[in-house]
């Protein structure tokens, strides 16, 4: 009877988990929103690319325990508008490529997939890497002069969670007035 009501009590416990309300996170100056299961914190970093010293704006939650990921974040760069006029699909195609091959370097992983995407009308990428102990699911937009990462890490044990695809696909681009 005892390991019934112990049966019982863990199984409560696990759906009232996973049943547990996400934070919405919006902000308007980087025309996004997302649902976290925490409130993230965001940062800026500066980052030396081919064309400059980009700010890379961070919102990110790296939840201490009870999370089947490591990491939940999204990430807001934006390329000079000069660069991005007149651009054509294969152009968008090449800087897509780049955003790609660089996580992957970056990390020192192995690609699992690369899948073209579209999102809201923007040409995108949705990939997985392989890294040491965990996958990193990562979905990169190319809105205008603007990429954004969406991403979640996972340990390879948590591989496939529903919190990945319910976080991934919370993710919007909202508009602002500017």
């Amino acid at each position: 009877m005892k390991n019934k009501l112990l049966i019982i009590a863990l199984l409560l416990n696990v759906t009232v988990l996973m049943s547990q309300e996400w934070e919405k996170y919006k902000n308007e100056e980087l025309n996004l929103v997302a649902y976290f299961p925490q409130t993230p914190e965001k940062t800026i970093e500066k980052v030396e690319t081919a064309v400059g010293t980009l700010d890379m704006h961070m919102v990110m939650h790296s939840p201490t325990s009870g999370d089947d990921n490591a990491v939940y974040s999204l990430i807001r760069s934006d390329y000079p508008k000069e660069q991005f006029e007149n651009t054509t699909s294969e152009d968008n195609d090449r800087v897509l490529d780049g955003a790609v091959n660089g996580a992957v370097n970056n990390v020192k992983g192995k690609l699992v997939f690369d899948n073209k995407i579209n999102f809201n009308g923007y040409p995108g990428r949705s990939i997985k890497i392989l890294i040491t102990g965990g996958f990193i699911y990562i979905n990169a937009i190319l809105v205008e002069n603007s990429m954004y990462i969406v991403q979640v890490v996972c340990l390879t044990a948590n591989d496939e969670n529903k919190s990945i695809n319910r976080f991934m696909d919370s993710f919007d681009i909202i508009k602002t007035k500017q």
